[in-house]
């Protein structure tokens, strides 16, 4: 079973592949292996909100979880977070720091025939005259691209903080510049929020300072956005600029984030259905301004996302389903940096390069989620969740990292 989810990794450099998903098959030949056993506590939020979708969809339209389509798109967060249940089923006794450390070289050299290729034709500096010839790589949307090499430079610098190596600091530049060349300003955005979190110590405090920030500007950006005579349930925005960039951003902040934005005011509890916001919704029936029932409803399984994962949980899953995601990303952060300084301190560097690629990565993906589709978009979340699971299935993670006098010991040291 772990050799699975090792080829579903070293196939995430692509989303062109389906089988790149093939990291939720532990699921289906041993799911009777989730009873009896005790896991970690980011667990919980992400089960509740698994359980939470699975609801919503069956509410609001339950053919969903027959049609491709839906996980192609609407569904994407089934993809992207089935691996973890997935390590909770199986057993390796890898060394992750060399595992990771072999799939970081293997990924940015796979990628540097066509980024040689992309420079010679394009130029290094050619996105800032020519916007869409940005460099996509084996993905086809850039913002996918981007986000996957901005979560590959977050492994490559844990790789780098585990084991000092020139080989890896010159494969971070690569990785650095291919970045640059996807031209996803978010992507960019989020890989530099590392660097602070990393240099001034990453404290909790930090984190959730961040957190609040995103989703407090968020907000701020859609209200200040929304027009009060348009109808954002059924008016399609109109691209006027010819710059491709400029005009992304205008059908964000001018479309899609206030539609987000109403989307939740009709129904801020659980919002109007999972896979909801690209729908045609002809009416909603509302219960004390809390809860939206939506009717007359006209599915459609698109790209079409308010490009803002935190307006767009509270659009299709209300504030329970963007506090379960919270909750899961702040356990899971915590999780990860206890991981890492117990394998430092007592594990002889066990499993380090994982736990830290985990959390600089989680906080990464947290930024850049202010900006896009991604805190379910498998080129993003892929790598972290299949990381996680390896993490999960480490026979030495059962002796050492939940050990409760160790994590007190560590919190000592931290502190």
């Amino acid at each position: 079973m772990a050799y699975i989810s090792l080829l579903a990794l070293f196939l995430t450099v692509t989303n062109l592949v389906p089988v790149s998903a093939v990291g939720f098959v532990p699921i289906v030949l041993c799911s009777w292996r989730f009873f009896g056993r005790s896991y970690p506590a980011f667990i919980t939020p992400l089960t509740a909100l698994t359980l939470l979708i699975i609801v919503s969809t069956l509410l609001y339209d339950p053919r969903s979880f027959i049609e491709f389509d839906f996980y192609r798109r609407d569904g994407n967060f089934f993809i992207s977070y089935a691996p973890i249940f997935a390590g909770c089923l199986y057993t390796h006794r890898w060394d992750l720091n060399k595992v990771l450390r072999a799939f970081f070289v293997f990924a940015v050299i796979i990628n540097l025939p066509l980024y040689a290729y992309y420079v010679i034709e394009t130029g290094l500096l050619g996105i800032f005259t020519h916007p869409g010839d940005s460099f996509g790589s084996y993905f086809i949307a850039r913002n996918a691209a981007g986000g996957f090499f901005a979560m590959l430079l977050c492994l490559g610098i844990a790789c780098y903080l585990q084991r000092r190596s020139n080989l890896v600091l010159g494969l971070i530049f690569a990785t650095a510049l291919m970045l640059f060349s996807t031209y996803s300003r978010g992507s960019l955005l989020g890989a530099l929020a590392t660097l602070p979190y990393l240099y001034f110590g990453r404290k909790r405090w930090m984190l959730g300072t961040l957190i609040a920030i995103l989703i407090t500007g968020s907000i701020a950006m859609a209200i200040y956005h929304t027009n009060s005579t348009v109808n954002y349930m059924g008016y399609t925005f109109t691209i006027q600029n010819q710059d491709e960039k400029v005009a992304n951003l205008d059908i964000r902040y001018e479309w899609l984030w206030p539609r987000a934005l109403t989307y939740f005011e009709q129904s801020p509890i659980v919002g109007l259905g999972f896979g909801s916001f690209d729908d045609h919704i002809g009416s909603v029936t509302s219960y004390f301004h809390l809860l939206g029932v939506p009717s007359d409803v006209i599915v459609e399984h698109s790209d079409s996302h308010a490009h803002n994962s935190y307006l767009n949980f509270l659009a299709e899953l209300g504030v329970v389903g963007l506090a379960l995601i919270l909750s899961f990303f702040w356990k899971l952060v915590d999780w990860a940096k206890h991981g890492a300084a117990v394998g430092a301190l007592m594990g002889g560097g066990q499993n380090f390069a994982a736990f830290r690629f985990v959390e600089i990565s989680s906080v990464c993906l947290l930024v850049m989620a202010a900006t896009e589709h991604r805190l379910v978009s498998p080129s993003n979340v892929l790598i972290l969740s299949l990381v996680i699971s390896l993490l999960l299935a480490s026979r030495a993670l059962s002796t050492v990292v939940f050990e409760r006098q160790q994590v007190k010991v560590v919190d000592r040291v931290i502190s």
